[in-house]
């Protein structure tokens, strides 16, 4: 999980975004809201691993007074773009295919391995 929660913090400095890990809850975080979850999930003697990293979701219904996300009380949650946008820069807002571009070569550095990601062209 660490190694994946590093990718992910990896991938947000490529974007000037400052985000580190919490002591107690998993995922990404910056200041005090989660922006990205990481899981693990296990089922018939198979384990995956993912996460889910906001490039630029609405989170109007992450209010709060609507859901705790994760459940965690006193958190928030927020997005590539929201932390771009309160710092000025949103411009800057990279499209997903960027970011998943910069995810994969982080990946492959962080695992140490060659991954190949195929892309359907229309």
């Amino acid at each position: 999980m660490n190694s994946i929660e590093e990718v992910i913090i990896q991938t947000l400095r490529e974007y000037g975004i400052n985000a580190v890990r919490d002591e107690i809850n998993t995922g990404v975080w910056v200041d005090k809201k989660k922006i990205a979850a990481v899981g693990v999930s296990c089922s018939r003697y198979i384990t995956t691993h993912g996460f889910a990293l906001n490039i630029d979701p609405d989170l109007t219904f992450f209010d709060t007074s609507m859901i705790i996300p994760c459940g965690i009380e006193g958190r928030g949650v927020t997005s590539i773009a929201n932390v771009l946008k309160e710092s000025g820069r949103d411009e800057d807002v990279p499209l997903l295919d960027d970011v998943a571009d910069v995810v994969a070569e982080k990946f492959e550095k962080v695992f140490n391995v060659n991954i190949f990601i195929g892309r359907c062209l229309s």
